[in-house]
């Protein structure tokens, strides 16, 4: 059976999912800037971290505002 998380709550597989997209979105995102610099050699754990929690903050918030339809506020 799908565990479903309703409008406004959250689960643990919405936490999981988020730390998947989080982790995902951070590297693309920082290759997509080293390649765009040229410069892959230097590492900044400050600039991924950012990156990656900015985008599970985002994805959190998007599942906290939809319903188990998806439907955005219950309404679309």
């Amino acid at each position: 059976m799908k565990e479903k998380s309703n409008l406004f709550g959250l689960n643990l597989k919405d936490a999981v999912k988020g730390l998947i997209v989080a982790i995902i979105t951070a590297v693309l995102a920082y290759v997509y800037g080293a390649l765009q610099t040229g410069s892959l050699t230097e590492l900044d754990v400050t600039q991924i971290l950012t990156i990656a929690l900015t985008s599970a903050v985002g994805y959190i918030l998007k599942n906290w505002l939809t319903d188990s339809d998806d439907k955005v506020a219950g309404k679309i």
